[in-house]
């Protein structure tokens, strides 16, 4: 008699940090060792007294590269705060577009990052020619493609099914950092409101004349698809992948990197398919309608209406809001209020499969919301340079401190010393971060709504902290369009080592 399968927990996650003197970064260890190199010379010259005068000076400068306050330095901080206040100054925090805006072709084009993004159509013949579409962002490079999917709940299945779901995923992640040019890998769970037009469609669908069953189950049915609750929720989920053109060619022609996109778009779509995705590339259209209600929540009924008939009339660019106003830790825009919130600390202890559920499921307090997990798959060369410089950093982390090291350092060895064997036996390497967006009516209670996404994230086993001077950017990384938030960073990384 076999035994109850044993449900499989994970964990061993870092994060990748240099680690130099006492554990500290490389850019604030060599200022330090400058900083005694100066103290001893300026013994012999100015003497002992004003010699720690001008050590003191010199460690109220090298203070702020170690303080931090929620994950950032303090020269960080005054930096965005600086940016930010430029920001405001030149009114780049107010955005309005539409008919009457300066916007050129008076058009509701997107706004900040997304401002110069382009969607094209391409085609893969995958069991039969499908029609998608792909966003360029000229700035980076990158061409990103949509995918709906519609993955498998884990109520009715057995623990073997969900662990060659899992691993079936991982399999997808390593099939997409072979290439190389893979810059991320987005997956977007999405919840909003139920307006009761899908139902209503299908009846429609099944009540045509030439359909068999006579008027009464007709009657039934369209009265039963008139009573459908208005405040339920509904949701959706979806991938986005975001390629880089990586030859001049390309670069030049988006037309050559569409090529390469559809060539391989087939061999993702079935490795997507053995995780149980049931995975659908989604057209010009749809991506559009989907980014359309994220800024302008009030048009999903108009453009689940136009869908039905047909489809709609919106172009890419009027898929942006008639207006924004970015603040400090929120934004606004066409009569609701958003909130992003990253992740600070992935979990610290073993987890399951189903660790997200909490944050992912679908929440009547917080109808509209978007969890994005954002994965940045290494190549296989690169992922064996990334584990053994992790190893290295980890090792001289814990050989830095006094006396007998910390559970901590030691457990950071431990991990790293077990990625380097993994990634030895052919495993994958990637860095992964959760972004997490939350919109509010305008006159609804948005205290109400923070207090509940952070007793989410608890329950998730995440650490989340609210994004400040960044709100605009996030949201937009939130939707699974191109928008990957460390290509467009404006603080140099050294300041954060």
């Amino acid at each position: 008699m076999s035994g109850r399968p044993q449900r499989q927990t994970y964990i061993g996650w870092s994060q990748p940090k240099s680690a130099f003197l006492a554990g500290m970064g490389l850019i604030p260890s060599i200022y330090l060792l400058v900083i005694f190199v100066i103290w001893i010379l300026s013994v012999y010259v100015i003497g002992l007294a004003s010699s720690l005068v001008l050590a003191l000076v010199l460690l109220a400068t090298w203070g702020p590269l170690v303080l931090r306050i929620e994950g950032k330095t303090t020269y960080e901080w005054v930096l965005l705060y600086k940016q930010w206040r430029k920001h405001v100054r030149k009114g780049e925090d107010m955005y309005r577009s539409g008919l009457f805006s300066r916007v050129p072709g008076r058009t509701c084009r997107l706004p900040g990052v997304l401002y110069p993004t382009r969607l094209h159509e391409g085609w893969v013949q995958h069991q039969s020619r499908q029609v998608y579409g792909v966003i360029e962002m000229p700035s980076q490079n990158q061409f990103t493609v949509v995918i709906e999917c519609w993955p498998q709940g884990n109520e009715a299945i057995d623990q073997d099914a969900v662990d060659d779901s899992v691993f079936n995923w991982t399999n997808f992640l390593n099939f997409v950092a072979e290439p190389g040019d893979i810059d991320g890998a987005t997956v977007i769970i999405e919840t909003g409101p139920e307006t009761g037009n899908r139902i209503r469609r299908e009846v429609r669908e099944l009540c045509a004349p030439s359909r068999p069953g006579g008027d009464l189950p007709a009657a039934m049915m369209a009265e039963a698809a008139a009573m459908l609750p208005s405040g339920s929720v509904r949701m959706w989920a979806r991938v986005a992948i975001t390629f880089r053109a990586t030859t001049a060619d390309r670069r030049k022609d988006a037309g050559e990197q569409i090529k390469e996109m559809s060539r391989r778009m087939g061999g993702v779509l079935t490795v997507l398919n053995e995780a149980n995705l049931n995975p659908r590339l989604l057209p010009p259209e749809e991506i559009v309608s989907l980014t359309k209600r994220a800024y302008s929540p009030s048009t999903l009924a108009d453009l689940e209406l136009g869908e039905m008939e047909g489809g709609h009339d919106i172009g890419w660019e009027d898929s942006g809001p008639m207006g924004h106003q970015e603040r400090i830790s929120s934004f606004y825009h066409d009569g609701c209020w958003s909130t992003t919130w990253e992740m600070s600390k992935a979990p610290a202890s073993a987890v399951t499969e189903t660790v997200l559920r909490p944050l992912l499921d679908v929440n009547g307090d917080l109808v509209r919301k978007r969890v994005a997990i954002v994965y940045r798959p290494h190549s296989p060369a690169d992922a064996a340079a990334a584990v053994d410089s992790d190893y290295k950093n980890a090792l001289s982390g814990r050989n830095g401190q006094r006396g007998i090291g910390s559970v901590e350092a030691n457990l950071k060895v431990e991990y790293a010393e077990a990625q380097r064997e993994e990634q030895g036996r052919g495993h994958g390497l990637t860095l992964f971060g959760v972004l997490v967006t939350v919109t509010t009516p305008e006159d609804g209670d948005r205290p109400r709504a923070d207090s509940i996404t952070k007793q989410l994230g608890v329950r998730a086993r995440l650490r989340l902290r609210r994004v400040y001077f960044a709100q605009a950017a996030s949201f937009a990384a939130t939707l699974g369009i191109g928008v990957l938030l460390p290509d467009h960073e404006s603080v140099s990384r050294k300041l954060a080592s």
